[in-house]
């Protein structure tokens, strides 16, 4: 295990936790990723993902975006990952995830673009396109987020309204 998860509120094996974490991540397919910058404020914005077995999250970002300013600035981010639920107000499932993110290069890009092409088999299939993102010169870049604390609600199998918070140990 290249991770483990130190539950520091609720009461749930963290093993349990993980696989519940690790199932959420592999739904869904969208993060929402919020950063904030000196000149602009706070932003957040949407993007596809991947993840890795060290709990490292991948997307892909134009440079010129106002979150990739913002993480060339400072590098601390949060997230969420969720899945809609049947019912308003019931069976919630999602994560909320803090940590450190950023512009990924050398083998940290390497991982990210397998990661990524993983599990969207159609990105990246150009050889052109996969040699910008490996040596960052295109306008696009692989960017990673590196996940140190997260919150977990999963109620259908975590119970109604059971807050799992942890952090992830490395």
């Amino acid at each position: 295990m290249p991770y483990r998860l130190d539950v520091t509120q609720g009461d749930w094996p963290a093993e349990e936790l993980r696989n519940g974490v690790e199932g959420l991540l592999g739904e869904a397919t969208v993060l929402t990723l919020a950063t904030a910058g000196h000149e602009h404020g706070p932003h957040a914005n949407l993007a596809f993902f991947a993840y890795d077995d060290d709990l490292v999250l991948y997307f892909v970002s134009e440079r010129a975006t106002r979150h990739s300013h913002h993480l060339a600035e400072e590098a601390r981010a949060a997230a969420t990952v969720f899945l809609p639920p049947p019912v308003f107000g019931e069976q919630l499932r999602g994560i909320q995830l803090t940590g450190s993110a950023g512009e990924a290069w050398g083998c940290q890009a390497e991982a990210a673009f397998a990661a990524y092409q993983g599990r969207f088999p159609i990105f990246g299939q150009d050889d052109e396109v996969r040699r910008q993102f490996l040596t960052g010169g295109g306008v696009a870049a692989l960017y990673r987020f590196q996940v140190e604390e997260l919150t977990a609600v999963d109620e259908p199998h975590f119970g109604r309204r059971n807050y799992l918070r942890a952090a992830v140990v490395r």
